[in-house]
């Protein structure tokens, strides 16, 4: 089995790495490491880097969720779901005879020439 290469701190060269960057992939240690909400970074640097980058996408995933086409689309998915059971509610109407039903079906395939 090959064995984990270990990595040192970018600062401390002698002294084992225990995270890496969430930016930047930087090895570092305990003592430099830099917590944050989003992650544990090399710098404060990184650090605003990250936390600057992940407003930005929620901002941008805010937008493309009330966009026309998001709407649109999930209006064209809500007419498609109703067309699908009105489809089987007529099959099932031509099959069994239920009474209402049954010539409400008949009706309108005579409508429709189907």
């Amino acid at each position: 089995m090959v064995e984990a290469s270990r990595s040192s701190c970018i600062n401390h060269p002698g002294v084992e790495a225990t995270v890496r960057c969430k930016q930047c992939g930087t090895p570092v240690c305990d003592t430099c490491v830099e917590s944050g909400p989003t992650g544990r970074f090399c710098s404060p640097a990184c650090r605003q880097k990250h936390e600057a980058f992940m407003q930005r996408a929620q901002q941008m995933d805010g937008r493309a969720r009330s966009g026309v086409f998001v709407k649109l689309r999930g209006l064209i998915g809500s007419i498609i779901i109703i067309l699908v059971v009105l489809a089987v509610i007529g099959v099932a109407a031509t099959l069994f005879p239920i009474p209402i039903l049954s010539d409400l079906v008949f009706q309108l395939r005579g409508m429709l020439n189907i």
